[in-house]
């Protein structure tokens, strides 16, 4: 794991900025020069611990812009009632349990377990806010 995960982090993000359509690999590179910890990486872990969670967090910064689940229905049709509104508190709750998942997963060391569990409450704010409570 990178020693100086914020730092490769915040270069990440400095990156993307100044070049969306910058390779993986090409960041990959660059990266292992602000830490040369990253080498114990493979390409694929890279890229999910850094780039992706950039994207990730930049997306839904972005107001307005909320991804796209399935295909439009022909002539505007929805599906019942209040359905989606039920589906869309449901996606939310996935949302919160999947990135503590995530964040708990990435912790390598155990001080990093520690930080996780210990803004437990963050994630459960979340999810009552997800739940509409």
């Amino acid at each position: 794991m990178a020693k100086n995960e914020e730092r490769v982090m915040q270069f990440v993000e400095a990156e993307l900025e100044r070049n969306p359509e910058v390779t993986t690999s090409d960041l990959f590179e660059k990266a292992k020069k602000v830490d040369t910890g990253l080498s114990k990486l493979s390409l694929r872990q890279f890229n999910a611990r850094f780039p992706l969670q950039v994207k990730r967090k930049k997306s839904l910064a972005t107001p307005g812009k909320a991804p796209r689940k399935g295909r439009a229905r022909a002539g505007g049709a929805t599906r019942g009632g209040g359905r989606r509104a039920g589906q869309d508190r449901r996606d939310a709750m996935r949302e919160v349990f999947l990135r503590f998942a995530s964040d708990l997963a990435g912790a390598e060391e155990r001080k990093d377990v520690v930080r996780v569990l210990a803004g437990v409450e963050a994630y459960v704010d979340e999810g009552l806010k997800a739940a509409g409570r």
